[in-house]
Parts: C-alpha cells; sequence; structure tokens
C-alpha cells in the first residue's frame, strides 16, 4: 500500500505546482516552445512508458494520451513518476481545456543570436498576446506581437497563428507554426526555430497508431506530415515556395527513425507550373537560364531539394539511460551536413535532470568548394527565411560542440544550461552575393543560462549570455547579454 501511494501522492504534488503556474494550453499539439516539457516526454519515450515516435514537432497528443492512459504510475521509478505526472497534466488540460488567452513580455539587452529547442526570446523587446481554441473538429489560435527592434524589420507578427481541422486521424493546418524536426535539442539540420515559422498549408497524421496488417505492423508506430510553404518577398526570389514531407517510425521501442524531404520551387521570375513543379520533386536537370535547351555545364537540378534522416536510439547501460541519436541533412543529393549526440536523464523525486553533448557539422565541400550547404545558384537567398536558415542555428560552415543541462523541480522551477563552442565560418569566405550572410570567420566560446519560476500566477523566466569571441579580421570581442520575460495564462 505504501509504494501505490508514494507514486499517487507525488504526482499529486506535480499537478498541483503545475496549476499554481498557470501553465495550461488548448491545442492538439505539442509546440516547439517548451524545453521542459520536452525533457519530460523524451524521458518517458526512453523508458517505454511513451510508444509513439516523439522527434517530430509540433508533436500531436493523441499518441501520447493513448500511451498515458495505459499507465499504472505505482510500477514507476519516483523520478518517471514525476515526468509523467506533468507531461499527463499538460495533456489534459490541453484536451480539455476548450479556450485559452495569455499574455507574454519579453525583453532584452540584444537580440537572441542563436535558437534552441524552446528557447526563451527572439527579439530585444516582444509584447504578445494570444487566444487558442481546442475542439472536437476544430482548433485555432490567434497570437499578435509587436516587437521592439527586430532583427528583420517586421515589428506586427501574427506567427503561432493558425486554423487547423480534424479530419478522422488527419488534422490539415493553415497558419504560421514553428516546426523542429529530429532528435537535436541544440540545432536540427532540416527544420528548426532558427527561423521564423514561414506560411503555411499542412496535412499531418493526428494518431502515430501502428498498422494493423501483420503486412506492415512491423514498421510500429509512425508519423507523416506533408506541406506547402510560402517565403518573404524580400529575397532574391520573391514568394519562393517550398513542399516539404517527414516520415517517423519505431519498428522497436528503443529505436526512432525519421526521413524529411523539402524542396525549394516556384517564385516570381520563375517557371511555377506543374512541369517545373516536377522537375523539382523528380531531380531533374534544366538550363540555369530557363531556356529549353543549353551545354552540360550550363544545366543544374531544378529545385533545391533536401533529403534528411534521423536516428534515436534509447537503452540502459549498467542502470544509467543513455540515448545516442544522428541526424545526417544533404542538399541536392549529395551535399551533406552532420548532427550527432548522446544524452541520459536522471534525479530524485524532487528534482529530475537531463545532459546531453551535442555536435553538428554544416562544413560542407561541395566538389571541393565550400560555402555550399544552404546555398542555391538560382534561390540565392538559399534555405533560409527572413535571413536565417531553415536548419541549423549556426547557418552554413559551422562546427559546434554543445554540452546542455536542463534541471526541473516539484515545483515548476528549472534551468537550462548551454556551453558552446563554435568555428563559424570556418573557412573565412562567404557566397558571392548580397542575399546569403557574410559572417567573418569566429571562434566563439558561449554559456548560456535561463531560470524560470513561477509567479503572480505566472512564469517569469530569466537568463542570458557570456561570450568570447576570436576573430582574424577584427578585434576580439568579449561580450555579456541578458533578457527577462513573464507569462499569464488566464
Amino acid at each position: 500500500m505504501k509504494a501505490f501511494l508514494t507514486p499517487t501522492i507525488l504526482a499529486a504534488s506535480v499537478a498541483s505546482g503545475l496549476l499554481f503556474s498557470a501553465s495550461v494550453a488548448a491545442a492538439p499539439w505539442v509546440d516547439a516552445s517548451d524545453i521542459y516539457l520536452r525533457a519530460d516526454i523524451q524521458a518517458l519515450a526512453d523508458a517505454g512508458v511513451i510508444r509513439v515516435p516523439v522527434n517530430t514537432f509540433p508533436l500531436m497528443w493523441s499518441g501520447i494520451g493513448g500511451d498515458l492512459a495505459k499507465v499504472e504510475p505505482e510500477l514507476l521509478s519516483p523520478r518517471l513518476v514525476q515526468a509523467f505526472a506533468r507531461v499527463n497534466f499538460y495533456y489534459q488540460n490541453a484536451v480539455d481545456n476548450r479556450g485559452n488567452a495569455r499574455v507574454k513580455l519579453s525583453g532584452a539587452t540584444d537580440p537572441a543570436r542563436f535558437q534552441h529547442y524552446g528557447s526563451d526570446y527572439r527579439e530585444k523587446g516582444e509584447a504578445k498576446a494570444s487566444y487558442e481554441y481546442l475542439g472536437s473538429r476544430v482548433a485555432y489560435k490567434t497570437t499578435v506581437a509587436e516587437t521592439y527592434d527586430p532583427q528583420d524589420n517586421k515589428n506586427f507578427r501574427l506567427d503561432e497563428s493558425y486554423f487547423a481541422v480534424i479530419m478522422g486521424n488527419w488534422i490539415a493546418t493553415l497558419g504560421t507554426v514553428e516546426q523542429w524536426w529530429g532528435p537535436g535539442f541544440d540545432s536540427a539540420l532540416h527544420r528548426s526555430n532558427n527561423a521564423r515559422p514561414m506560411q503555411s498549408l499542412s496535412l499531418s497524421r493526428n494518431n502515430a497508431a501502428a498498422f494493423e496488417t501483420p503486412w506492415l505492423s512491423w514498421i510500429g508506430p509512425w508519423t507523416f506530415k506533408t506541406g506547402f510553404s510560402m517565403a518573404e518577398k524580400e529575397r532574391a526570389v520573391p514568394k519562393t515556395a517550398e513542399w516539404d514531407m517527414r516520415f517517423t517510425a519505431k519498428p522497436l521501442q528503443q529505436l526512432e527513425i525519421g526521413l524529411s524531404w523539402s524542396t525549394l520551387f516556384c517564385g516570381e521570375g520563375q517557371n511555377c507550373d506543374f512541369d517545373s513543379w516536377w522537375d523539382s520533386v523528380a531531380s531533374n536537370a534544366v538550363c540555369i537560364d530557363g531556356s529549353d535547351s543549353c551545354l552540360a555545364d550550363q544545366r543544374r537540378d531544378a529545385g533545391h531539394r533536401t533529403q534528411s534522416i534521423d536516428l534515436r536510439y534509447a537503452d540502459t547501460w549498467q542502470d544509467i539511460p543513455v540515448g545516442l541519436y544522428l541526424e545526417r541533412s544533404c542538399e541536392n543529393g549529395s551535399d551533406c551536413g552532420s548532427l550527432w549526440g548522446i544524452d541520459t536523464h536522471f534525479g530524485t523525486s524532487g528534482k529530475q535532470f537531463k545532459l546531453f553533448m551535442e555536435y553538428s557539422d554544416t562544413f560542407v565541400e561541395c566538389d571541393g568548394r565550400p560555402n555550399c550547404f544552404y546555398e542555391d545558384p538560382v534561390y540565392l537567398s538559399g534555405a533560409r527565411y527572413y535571413g536565417r536558415a531553415l536548419g541549423s542555428a549556426y547557418d552554413s560552415d559551422a562546427q559546434v560542440f554543445v554540452f546542455g543541462l536542463v534541471g526541473q523541480f516539484h515545483n515548476s522551477r528549472g534551468f537550462t544550461s548551454l556551453l558552446r563552442y563554435a568555428k563559424l565560418n570556418k573557412d573565412g569566405t562567404n557566397v558571392v552575393t548580397t542575399w546569403a550572410p557574410q559572417p567573418p570567420k569566429e571562434d566563439l566560446l558561449m554559456l548560456e543560462l535561463s531560470y524560470r519560476m513561477p509567479v503572480w500566477k505566472g512564469m517569469w523566466s530569466l537568463g542570458g549570455t557570456v561570450s568570447r569571441s576570436e576573430f582574424d579580421v577584427q578585434e576580439n570581442d568579449t561580450n555579456a547579454t541578458f533578457f527577462s520575460s513573464f507569462e499569464y495564462r488566464f
């Protein structure tokens, strides 16, 4: 009896602490804004409590809710009971809370240089208000934000707004929703939150349940999403279109596999018919100048395609949970960047931690030439949105080591710490175009810290960075930044 009561009491205490912090939402998915929630979901997935794939965001609540309903908390360790209680609390509020309004204010001495999963802020100042609703067939969120001194000069924003229709086991979504593909916590090569979300129309599988037929059941639980997006006007080829797809599956409890694909096509000044779309999909060679015939050295693959595979394997080593993950992302079939990492989680009933080490490499040479990852000879702005890569937070030609520690406590307090060593623009050269970033060669050492706590029935976060940069063509620099934000949910 005592063994049963202990996890139950722990779960109840966690739920009451979360209720005090007013951290509730009404959405059919987990978005890419909460690193603490993701750490809990990953811990439960590594332990086999959550069996659906968990490395594509937005991550649908439907499959997670089905797995949580099968859990007997008394059989979990005290550390996992805490994670289960938090995830279950967020899930119940997401599906039961029919309407939710929130406001968030943030300010910083400088804009955030890098975005990681669940970053606290982006610009020097932002005031944001939103209302979201989840019904049995319809979900929507309206978000309005006014920013101060934004990096892209867009003060007024509707990011994170969407309208979604639930059709059986599929969700069609129109809006600007952040995406994150892959197991990385600091960065992702194909799709991350480094750039602001593009306007998109997407279709996603709602519940990741496995096929029932024996012919396909071996695939295990699986997800699929596809969508069309529209880029900004202020680029080399205005209003470039993008089509993307992502598939994930768990053929084994310990193994999750993800396959991603996307292509840029269309846009002002480019052919925008079925044939040009098919050329970009099928990797057909076309003339660079748009003519019907040309010499072989004047031809290129149509569009700008990116293909990626990511893997995550989780197991225990001498009773220590260990996760190994990898992402390999290739453009136009040959130019490949890589990301790999190792992580673990540990703790007690009162505090839990996730520790990870991650390495990413976008220093790619194409036929012996650097400065090609995320770049394209026709779509000169590359795979970017308002000047920021759709994938890696460090853009191209970068090699980065990151050590991260995420901590959570029973009273809804938590912290994130990231220590980075980065070689940015490693070769010191840039693409000869004003449409691509032109960073100097830089060796960077940066410590990033953030801490959150419940205050006045809301959540207050504060933190900052300390960094040292060494350059070849300018004076070395030591820099420090500070930020603070407060979010209140009604």
